[in-house]
């Protein structure tokens, strides 16, 4: 008999060996996270090509708030999504077609209220976020067309959510390949041909969106997929609620919570000039490109631990969180060397304004020292939001973006200045793993005792 070498779909979670499963759920959303690595870096590239350093400060002062977005779209595509996994692997189907309609429709409508509420908010807003009279206009621009879509980036969210929740991985990186390309195309005809300035990055940005949009409406309307956006299957329950929710809302407040962090530390730059606000916009852009790439491994693993946490399968779960673990470790090691060897390179690629490159080589220079440390953070953490135990799971990514960086940022920013401004972001990194890694132990002895258990059931009852 020739040996199986296909999996689709809930087949590769469940019986393919780890290795050849955690490839390729993760593969897909790598080249997909690179793509939209590179769509990120596509606004600033040509913002930047205008030599206007005002225009690059807009765009990275606009960004706290489009991730807003983000956040909203992370309640229910980290929650939604490890809620249907685990459902598939304990073979409800119904409840996560359910879960599928419930999270699409509550993102969708929570997004919108939140468009409404940045409109109504949007002078004082554009103010808090460290506009200067010298960037305000650019960045009007850019947040009033960003804020007006904020429903669609969160539905779109969603579905990619629930894409790789099945399996899908591959049809997850089309959702994204689609809006990037897009978006790649009308950047340099809206932003330099038409002149728009970062209203035509904003615009084109959408257009992106949009069309990620209406194919991920296409998908779940097909017969390609066991879940589902149809209205009738909105159905929500209290026990899935409380599910969702429980693992989401902590993962999107971490994304409100990095929101709230960059404006922080874009206010504070803010007072060493809006050429240091542009070239730390520049820098986060590169450096994004190596962390999107990471998370996007973990993401590959998340419906897989998920899957065979539901299904009792421990052993493949161990054996995945190693695999995970030392991929996610070498790539940072990898993204580190890179960015010390070439971060001036990538950076003056950008924009070829002499003040602009200084500071975002200065702010790279020692961001790189955190990296090597984030595998296996965003490992255990993406473990543990897989598994349903929400508590630990908020408390890295926390740690990450508040309980640690922010009094480190006030701390070190002022009795150090702008080299102690640096020091905080991988000093946050160094000191959460440090926390992972702690009740990282008490997850592996979960782990082995479960196995043990399942395994001694099994025995009995031959």
């Amino acid at each position: 008999m020739s040996k199986k070498t296909k999996y689709t779909g809930v087949e590769l979670m469940d019986s393919a060996p780890v290795g050849t499963a955690i490839v390729r759920l993760a593969l897909p959303m790598m080249l997909a996270m690179l793509a939209q690595a590179i769509y990120n870096m596509t606004d600033m590239f040509f913002i930047g090509q205008t030599g206007d350093p005002n225009m690059v400060a807009a765009i990275a002062l606009v960004n706290p708030l489009f991730m807003l977005s983000q956040a909203l779209g992370n309640i229910f595509a980290t929650g939604g999504s490890s809620y249907i996994s685990r459902m598939l692997g304990a073979k409800q189907a119904d409840e996560a077609k359910q879960a599928s309609a419930v999270s699409f429709y509550c993102s969708f409508v929570i997004g919108a209220l939140l468009t409404a509420i940045l409109l109504i908010i949007k002078m004082p807003a554009l103010r808090l976020i460290g506009a200067s009279d010298a960037t305000f206009t650019h960045t009007n621009n850019y947040f009033t067309v960003v804020a007006i879509f904020m429903a669609f980036a969160a539905a779109g969210a969603v579905m990619s959510g629930q894409m790789r929740s099945e399996g899908a991985s591959k049809k997850a990186m089309m959702l994204q390949v689609i809006g990037i390309v897009l978006n790649i195309i009308l950047d340099p005809i809206f932003i330099l041909w038409f002149n728009m300035g970062t209203a035509g990055a904003a615009w084109a940005t959408i257009a992106g969106q949009l069309a990620s949009f209406a194919y991920g409406i296409h998908y779940f309307l097909s017969k390609e997929t066991t879940l589902s956006i149809k209205l009738k299957d909105y159905k929500p329950n209290r026990q899935m609620i409380k599910q969702v929710l429980s693992i989401g809302v902590p993962s999107g407040l971490s994304n409100m919570i990095m929101s709230a962090s960059m404006i922080l530390g874009n206010r504070i730059l803010a007072g060493y000039g809006d050429h240091v606000v542009a070239g730390s916009g520049v820098h986060m852009r590169v450096t994004g490109l190596f962390f999107m790439v990471i998370f996007a491994l973990v993401q590959g693993y998340q419906p897989f631990a998920g899957y065979n946490y539901g299904a009792k399968q421990f052993d493949r779960l161990r054996k995945g969180f190693k695999l995970t673990l030392i991929y996610s470790t070498v790539l940072c090691l990898a993204g580190s060397v890179v960015l010390r060897l070439f971060g001036a390179g990538l950076i003056r690629f950008f924009i070829d304004d002499v003040r602009t490159v200084e500071a975002g080589v200065a702010i790279m220079r020692i961001f790189v020292y955190g990296i090597p440390f984030v595998g296996l953070q965003v490992t255990l953490m993406v473990s543990f939001q897989a598994f349903g135990k929400p508590i630990q799971s908020t408390i890295i990514t926390m740690g990450r973006q508040c309980l640690i960086y922010v009094p480190m940022l006030y701390l070190l920013s002022h009795f150090f200045g702008f080299e102690g401004f640096v020091w905080a972001q991988p000093g946050a990194d160094i000191l959460t793993t440090g926390i992972a890694v702690l009740m990282g132990i008490s997850l592996f002895k979960f782990m082995r005792g479960m196995d043990s258990a399942v395994q001694t059931n099994s025995d009995n009852n031959l």
